[in-house]
């Protein structure tokens, strides 16, 4: 299939990749030129414009940091819409806001052009598998024609969700509830740390007990591994913030992530921005007064 791929980040790029080691036919484009140009060593055709991908293309994927990169990359100066033909997908990878991906619906309706919101779930690790959980949503008709292709990185039980935005939805709720439930183990660390309890034993009596299901990341704030990043904090922001907005306009109550959502804002002030969004552990140690270490027993580990 000829196929395009824009934003060769943590997520494209292992996306992109699968699907060229698939046998289809690639054009990319991204504003860093050593992502392209590495690409072009693996075999791809570039491009000088999000335009330039969609000219011969069937489908194009995207993977963009924010709501308002997508919007531009679509529908702004250069962008797809200036050369898409009439039957061209775009497939969004993308996390947006709820209004972005319906926004972005019509608009590429109008043009005679599918767009389907569909947000990955799963990380760099994911990706680089080819095993992400995809959550598609738009006009079905548009999946079924490229269904093959989201396999070729994603889970071989990809379904459609429904229309669009429900896709979207579904991933702000999913990291909403990811992102919450990680800083509340954080918090219960924090003060475990500072009580002095053994930290081994803390955790192993909490793996035991019903908290077991809120610690997926315990061992890397445990060592503090949050200097090198697949999810950078301020993603995770954007994140919960898209969350909040989405909330407000189902006229839904979110208390916890808002206060959630609240440290990761001042995180992004204090410049820990480009960690891994566990950093936000530094937040929550200004706050308390206090450093963990990381316990001697997990140092070597």
């Amino acid at each position: 299939m000829e196929v395009g791929f824009i934003g060769l980040g943590n997520i494209g790029g292992p996306c992109a990749k699968h699907l060229l080691d698939a046998g289809h036919r690639v054009t990319v484009f991204d504003v860093r030129e050593d992502a392209v140009e590495r690409f072009a060593r693996l075999g791809a055709r570039t491009a000088r414009s999000p335009a330039g991908v969609a000219e011969e293309a069937a489908g194009v994927f995207l993977s963009l940091p924010t709501p308002a990169a997508a919007h531009e990359v679509v529908a702004g100066e250069g962008g797809l819409l200036d050369s898409a033909r009439p039957g061209l997908v775009v497939v969004d990878l993308s996390t947006n806001s709820v209004g972005t991906a319906r926004a972005l619906f019509e608009q590429c309706r109008q043009a005679e052009v599918d767009y389907l919101d569909c947000p990955a779930s799963g990380g760099a690790w994911a990706a680089e598998r080819g095993d992400l959980a995809l959550m598609p949503s738009g006009d079905e008709s548009a999946f079924d024609r490229v269904r093959d292709t989201l396999v070729c990185f994603g889970k071989d039980d990809t379904q459609w969700l429904g229309p669009s935005g429900t896709g979207t939805l579904m991933k702000l709720i999913n990291n909403q509830v990811f992102l919450v439930a990680t800083q509340v183990f954080g918090e219960g660390y924090l003060m475990a740390a500072k009580a002095g309890l053994d930290v081994s034993l803390f955790l192993a009596t909490l793996r035991g007990s019903s908290a077991g299901m809120y610690m997926p990341l315990a061992d890397m704030i445990v060592k503090r591994q949050w200097e090198s990043s697949s999810y950078d904090l301020s993603l995770a922001e954007k994140d919960l913030r898209l969350a909040l907005e989405s909330a407000a306009e189902i006229g839904t109550p979110m208390p916890l992530t808002e206060a959630a959502h609240g440290v990761l804002a001042r995180s992004v002030e204090a410049g820990l921005g480009g960690k891994f969004f566990i950093g936000a552990m530094e937040t929550l140690e200004a706050d308390a007064g206090f450093t963990a270490a990381v316990p001697p027993a997990m140092e070597a580990q």
